[in-house]
């Protein structure tokens, strides 16, 4: 089984960080965390106003006062993660911006994150017949709300 994981970042360039982590565990239990740029170890300042106003809708007042230390993120997302074989995203800023959210705070992760089409390409010899028969499986993909930190935000205590 899979987990799947997926950013929001401040933008798209290689300025931008992350803001928004949230993720699927093969069970349907799911968990989101916006993430206080301001403890972040390098210089989180790049922001894009159109992506804020037309892809993630959060603000910077909202990371500030509602978002949990990259520190706290990190090892939640350790200690979730490491059992599952398979961390799955949809993208290679995935994958970017992950590399510079434990940078932020000095660890490294304890799973791999892998793009779902390298995933795919790596199990070449995976009968689709069987992938279809695990995809309907596991049933419809949960509804997200558009704006994914109002219903999934978890408060951390920041560390």
């Amino acid at each position: 089984m899979w987990v799947t994981l997926d950013f929001e970042a401040s933008g798209l360039s290689l300025m931008s960080y992350p803001i928004e982590v949230g993720y699927v565990l093969p069970n349907g239990d799911s968990q989101s965390f916006l993430i206080d740029p301001s403890t972040a170890s390098g210089h989180w300042h790049h922001w894009d106003h159109e992506a804020e106003s037309r892809i993630h809708g959060i603000s910077q007042k909202t990371l500030a006062t509602e978002g949990t230390s990259v520190l706290a993120v990190c090892q939640h997302l350790n200690q979730t993660l490491a059992p599952f074989e398979h961390v799955l995203c949809d993208s290679q800023w995935d994958l970017f911006w992950m590399g510079r959210l434990y940078k932020a705070c000095y660890m490294r992760p304890s799973f791999t994150l892998m793009e779902v089409n390298q995933w795919l390409k790596k199990h070449s010899d995976l009968d689709r017949r069987d992938f279809s028969r695990e995809m309907k499986a596991l049933g419809p993909a949960p509804i997200v709300p558009s704006k994914m930190h109002y219903k999934f935000v978890v408060p951390l205590r920041a560390c």
